[in-house]
């Protein structure tokens, strides 16, 4: 992968991570015993068979739609607390950048109102890359990362030695806070209307965000910042209770497009994300990609 091309790629990576990865209002160190020892973090929320479909209601029937009256100043925040109070959730991103497609598959919980989640890509995908969010830590595995083999890389959003780094607005998006000044008040909110999203009754809003906001606040370095646009237009359609079921984003960077769309569903199911033990990661200056 050429430098172009890395950079290409990180700084799509970036602008997608924060609505992707949804973000809670716990504090880190919440589950602070079951981060980092390779031990399991369990959702705590009823088994499939007591949570009816899994879509957050016992009989699978969503009602007709949402109220249509949220707010660009509160939209992100009431969505991604919908999420929280779900208490889980699983999800499919499809992305495209450069005429290559990606698939990969989600699930996240809250633990004591602390987000753990975990990304998978699909078997046959051009690039295999897996990541765990927990304690507001990342940590990613991929191949052609420079990690050692069967390793994690641990982005940690308060280690010093990442400011600055190729990887600080991964590890600072990891972090729930951080996540939601970068997405601050939304510069434009419009309500398109209601649609069927699979079986679902949605609300489509289409929203603008500021790109030098997001790029402050996450601390992503200015080469990176540089070539992202202007404003990040993106779409989602909520459901009766203001959960997302759908996201889509494209945008244009040193004239390659990416585009990604990620639908959520089986809201409440009983998911279970083991966190990387400590024995079992790297941080960037261990692997040599601080600078």
């Amino acid at each position: 992968m050429n430098a172009r091309t890395a950079r290409t790629s990180i700084a799509a990576l970036l602008a997608s991570t924060l609505l992707l990865a949804g973000c809670s209002d716990g504090d880190k160190g919440a589950d602070n015993d079951k981060a980092g020892d390779g031990t399991s973090s369990d959702a705590g929320s009823p088994s499939p068979s007591d949570a009816g479909t899994g879509d957050g209601s016992q009989d699978g029937d969503q009602g007709g739609g949402t109220s249509g009256s949220l707010d660009k100043d509160t939209f992100y925040e009431t969505i991604t607390k919908a999420q929280q109070d779900a208490g889980s959730y699983r999800s499919t991103a499809t992305t495209s950048a450069g005429g290559v497609d990606a698939v990969m598959d989600g699930e996240a919980s809250y633990v004591d109102g602390a987000l753990v989640a975990r990304a998978k890509s699909q078997p046959g995908n051009p690039q295999q890359v897996e990541s765990v969010i927990a304690d507001g830590i990342l940590y990613l595995k991929s191949d052609g990362m420079g990690v050692p083999a069967g390793k994690w890389l641990k982005l940690d959003p308060e280690d010093p030695a990442n400011a600055g780094g190729p990887f600080a607005g991964l590890a600072a998006a990891a972090d729930p806070e951080a996540a939601l000044r970068a997405v601050g008040s939304l510069k434009e909110l419009e309500l398109v209307g209601s649609e069927k999203v699979g079986d679902v009754d949605a609300d489509h809003y289409r929203a603008v965000m500021s790109t030098a906001n997001y790029a402050k606040e996450l601390g992503i370095p200015a080469e990176v910042a540089d070539i992202l646009p202007p404003q990040l237009p993106f779409d989602m359609w909520v459901d009766s209770e203001n959960r997302p079921v759908k996201f889509t984003l494209t945008f244009e960077i040193e004239g390659v497009s990416s585009s990604t769309e990620q639908t959520y569903f089986d809201y409440g199911a009983d998911i279970d994300i083991e966190v990387p033990a400590d024995r079992d990661t790297v941080t960037p200056t261990e692997a040599g990609l601080a600078s």
